[in-house]
């Protein structure tokens, strides 16, 4: 009985602090204690995965990486030998050779344009150098390139064996590291021995070759079996011979084991290269020195991330179930505040809609259908705005283009040619160029640099009328050339300022046309040296400016742009009396001209 009640005393007690907490709460807190236990139980899980298995993956890892460059390394070899094989066939080299009518030195130019063809500009190969019986020597480049000779056991060596033999490392001038690769060098046809070749190989194309292999982890080289060094990231110790006292001494068995330097432990693995290249005399193992902290540095950084993931997936959730408790405790108060929302924010269509299952279902649905009829009505009122507004701007296009056919001032222009009239030839040409601009194929839109150019034709028909009687400027830049623009917005400025700044103005004067952008908009500014006018009036606007009502040209300029790139956009006018007019249009550009 007392444990009975026990269990009953601490039931009731847990029962009365989740009945404190409101329902929404209450589910939180038993989807987080879920999810803190499985978490739990994955981080556990991943650390003994990690501990385990990716350390014998890590160690297989090495071991392929060094089996993918022991493979890279054995078509090197092949390379070689085929490269030398080329030079045994080679009937040309044998006859030269042989030819003692020939000059030694225009002997040695021809065969070492033989040689040229031969290596191709291999690479690999540094110098190729054929030593007759008599001691003559043949080489592929220059003689001015200085090469440590071969030394007299190579040779010796070369001489007694029938497979290829790999001497000491050698350098050049330069210290630059080249294994040597020698063999009889013997006529493939008659099997004469004529002498001995040799090919240096460059120890710079082995070392880029496995370089990239344990970069940030660590290093690899190559040895030969008497752990002669052939390749190494230290080029002080390629050619030198490693002791057993030595810290990173590859050993005398493949596979891995713990060596330590200092007071740093590193993983040493040794590989040795195919028995297939002992018939090429090339007996080399892969050393690789790993750092054990960075290699095993890749399974803490997984552990971490690993949390941190957790951490993030937790936090989802969190989320997740903060909404889930609000979906399934508040949809009525969820409900009202999209009733208030109506007038306040836009209206958005909803796509999760079920099937009326209870009170709160009918009472969401029949909002539903509410939003979609209002958005219904929305957009129709939206299409009929655009529509009138497709119409005001092709009313008041229509207004400006020409009704002139061109092709006629084109006939007339042929006709003053003709003539001998070249000022009656030279205004028709302005006149159809204004015209066939203006036309431009019934386009809304032309560059810049067409706009001014059908300025330019207006201007040339006006001088023609009043030469002298003023001069116009352009400043346009050449990046700006290129926008596109509304058509005819500068042309009835610069018609302006002709008309009303220079008809009473006494003496010569100045039209300048400038324009100019920033991260927003495009400015152009029409400026004149004219008489000006006074107007008390807000010159911001289009119904009192006397200009504006001076004709349809201006306030059909500044309906245009504002009904093309908004009400930010448009015409606006200063003046003062005795120094002329300003004229500064802003437009607005589009993204991809902004861009």
């Amino acid at each position: 009985m007392p444990n009975i009640n026990n269990k009953q005393d601490r039931s009731d007690k847990s029962s009365s602090i989740l009945r404190k907490m409101n329902i929404r709460t209450r589910i939180v807190f038993v989807i987080i204690a879920g999810l803190t236990l499985h978490l739990t139980l994955m981080l556990g899980v991943f650390n003994i995965y990690a501990h385990t298995y990716l350390k014998n993956n890590l160690y297989n890892h090495i071991g392929n990486i060094q089996k993918e460059i022991g493979l890279s390394l054995e078509l090197i070899v092949d390379d070689i030998q085929m490269l030398s094989l080329r030079f045994l066939v080679n009937t040309d080299i044998y006859r030269l050779i042989g030819d003692s009518s020939i000059a030694e030195d225009e002997k040695k130019t021809r065969i070492r344009s033989l040689m040229e063809g031969i290596v191709a500009k291999n690479e690999l190969i540094g110098d190729v150098v054929i030593i007759t019986k008599e001691g003559t020597r043949y080489r592929y480049v220059a003689d001015t390139e200085i090469f440590e000779d071969p030394d007299d056991l190579l040779l010796s060596k070369i001489e007694e064996s029938i497979l290829p033999v790999i001497g000491k490392v050698k350098h050049n001038a330069k210290g630059d590291a080249y294994i040597v690769f020698g063999q009889k060098y013997r006529n493939f046809n008659t099997g004469q021995n004529i002498g001995t070749i040799l090919v240096y190989v460059k120890e710079s194309s082995l070392f880029n070759l496995y370089k990239p292999a344990f970069e940030g982890l660590g290093y690899s080289y190559i040895a030969s079996v008497t752990n002669e060094v052939i390749s190494h990231p230290d080029k002080r110790v390629v050619g030198n011979t490693l002791l057993e006292s030595d810290s990173f001494h590859p050993g005398e068995t493949a596979g891995y084991r713990n060596v330590s330097s200092g007071h740093e432990n590193y993983v040493l693995s040794t590989y040795p290269l195919s028995d297939r290249l002992n018939r090429f005399g090339v007996s080399w193992k892969l050393v690789s020195v790993v750092s054990r902290p960075q290699l095993f540095a890749a399974i803490t950084e997984g552990n971490r991330n690993a949390l941190f993931f957790a951490l993030l997936v937790f936090v989802g959730l969190l989320a997740l179930s903060f909404y889930l408790a609000s979906k399934i405790t508040e949809p009525v108060f969820n409900l009202t505040k999209k009733l208030g929302a109506i007038g306040k924010s836009g209206l958005q269509l909803m796509n999760d809609r079920n099937k009326p299952s209870d009170e709160i279902s009918e009472l969401e649905n029949s909002y539903y259908t509410m939003i979609d009829r209002i958005n219904n009505l929305i957009h129709e009122n939206n299409e009929e705005k655009e529509k009138q507004r497709v119409m005001e701007l092709t009313a008041l296009q229509s207004q400006i283009n020409p009704h002139f056919l061109y092709n006629t001032l084109d006939a007339i222009t042929w006709t003053a040619r003709l003539k001998k009239q070249p000022e009656i030839e030279r205004m028709i040409s302005a006149l159809a160029t204004f015209f066939r601009i203006s036309l431009h194929k019934g386009d809304k839109h032309i560059p810049v640099e067409e706009e001014i150019r059908l300025v330019k034709s207006f201007v040339t028909v006006e001088l023609m009328r009043f030469p002298d009687k003023y001069d116009v400027t352009y400043d346009i830049p050449e990046p700006l050339r290129k926008i596109r623009i509304l058509k005819l917005i500068l042309q009835p400025l610069v018609e302006n300022a002709i008309k009303h700044g220079m008809s009473e103005k006494q003496g010569k004067g100045l039209v300048e046309v400038k324009s100019w952008r920033d991260e927003t908009y495009l400015y152009f500014e029409i400026k004149d040296d004219g008489v000006g006018f006074k107007s008390k009036s807000n010159i911001q606007s289009t119904d009192k400016n006397v200009l504006f009502q001076s004709g349809y040209g201006l306030r059909n300029v500044d309906e245009r742009i504002k009904l093309e790139y908004g009400k930010e956009s448009g015409l606006t006018i200063t003046s003062e009396p005795g120094k002329g007019t300003t004229a500064l249009i802003r437009i607005r550009l589009s993204l991809d001209q902004i861009s």
